[in-house]
């Protein structure tokens, strides 16, 4: 899980990180209070003035389980489709498979009278979960992330992908995805400036047109380690010193801590809520608000987990002061919560003064057309009936929050 692969000389523990990232302004100490951030901003709200002009675009989802083979060819065509100036590469913020149990788009492609809602046993074939097991990561790369044809799809690890397999499975399964050229030019890149890592991790990130977008691997109860928080001060120092970087944009697969969605986010263990506190002070001291505002970045968090999108996930009582503007977007195809289905994806805008503009795209039943498996069946669960109960794992009790597990 390590994001980087250094000598064990080199091998820094918590109090080299707490020295580096003070070193770079980036301290894990709780931060003095400042004005609650503007939600798209990211920092400072800019003067009034002509709508900033989008340099680039991208867009994002995640959680693809259960119906994503339907919803990610939509994804993928209503992308191809955005208007200018385009969209320049998707991220996928984790879960492309259920791996506990069937998928139902799977299900229904080998028998579309399949009752998805009802799940029988025992009417499936006697290896269906052996064959299923073998065949769901090559099913996930044909049929969700293929369909996105030459543009480039950074691919984040979500816990369901540890469900009976391990990391090293993950990276020999979507390597392409995981060693492709946008993430192997930046490791060069960190390289030079002693920032090793290792061709195919599960934390990753790229600078593209001033804008580092950085995935955070958080798909177990191990995450952060102190490795991936010295790995993070590490980029983040490297940001803060490079002016032609405007913005961060970090996706994760559960969202950090103290969230209004808590109940399914990183706020399930100690070792998460601790972590995931140190990660959110870096970042948050990352926008460099008490320094000239030429040196000043816009910061922005992206996760999924939660089956649902919603906005400014950290405006909460523990955040006061300190809120990062949040999405959760878990809408690439898993089972929903509420009685409305809505999937889809979210373009966001990336402007010339570094801020952003998310705008939530939602996909339907007919637009764009389906290009996945649109046995009508499938369609009708889908849009119907792929419902699922909220699971809140929140941990209520007390943590000694100090040193991130190594």
């Amino acid at each position: 899980m390590a994001p980087f692969a250094v000598p064990g000389s080199r091998l820094l523990r918590l109090a080299g990180l707490l020295a580096l990232a003070a070193a770079a302004g980036l301290a894990l100490a709780p931060a003095a209070s400042a004005a609650p951030a503007a939600p798209v901003a990211g920092g400072p709200p800019p003067p009034e003035t002509a709508p900033a002009k989008v340099v680039w675009s991208f867009a994002l989802s995640g959680d693809s389980r259960d119906c994503g083979d339907l919803v990610m060819p939509k994804i993928a065509a209503a992308v191809a489709a955005e208007e200018a100036p385009g969209i320049d590469l998707f991220w996928h913020l984790g879960d492309l498979r259920r791996m506990y149990d069937i998928d139902c788009d799977i299900l229904k492609r080998t028998d579309p009278a399949y009752d998805c809602k009802g799940r029988p046993i025992a009417g499936l074939p006697d290896q269906a979960m052996g064959d299923y097991l073998n065949a769901a990561w090559g099913d996930a790369a044909d049929r969700q992330l293929k369909p996105f044809g030459k543009t480039p799809v950074l691919l984040g690890i979500g816990n369901h992908e540890l469900m009976g397999r391990t990391r090293d499975d993950f990276r020999g399964a979507f390597q392409p995805w995981l060693t492709q050229k946008l993430l192997h030019v930046q490791r060069g890149i960190d390289a030079g400036r002693g920032i090793y890592t290792t061709e195919g991790d599960t934390s990753y990130h790229v600078v593209v047109k001033g804008v580092d977008l950085i995935y955070l691997d958080n798909a177990d109860e191990k995450a952060f380690t102190a490795q991936q928080l010295l790995w993070l001060s590490r980029i983040l120092a490297e940001d803060a010193k490079n002016a032609s970087v405007k913005t961060i944009v970090v996706g994760l697969h559960a969202a950090l801590p103290s969230s209004t969605w808590r109940g399914h986010a990183m706020d399930s263990s100690c070792q998460g809520i601790c972590s995931g506190r140190q990660a959110y002070d870096l970042l948050f001291r990352a926008r460099r608000l008490s320094g000239p505002p030429e040196k000043r970045k816009h910061v922005y968090v992206f996760s999924s987990h939660s089956h649902l999108y919603a906005e400014n996930v950290y405006d909460t009582p523990e955040h006061a002061g300190q809120v990062l503007p949040g999405w959760i977007v878990g809408t690439a195809g898993a089972q929903q919560y509420s009685d409305v289905i809505s999937y889809g994806y979210v373009r966001v805008d990336v402007n010339a003064d570094g801020t952003i503009t998310p705008r939530y795209r939602p996909v339907t039943r007919t637009a764009p057309p389906a290009t996945g498996p649109s046995e009508e069946p499938l369609v009708d669960f889908c849009f119907k009936d792929n419902k699922g109960q909220w699971w809140n794992d929140e941990y209520k009790g007390p943590c000694a929050c100090g040193a991130a597990t190594p």
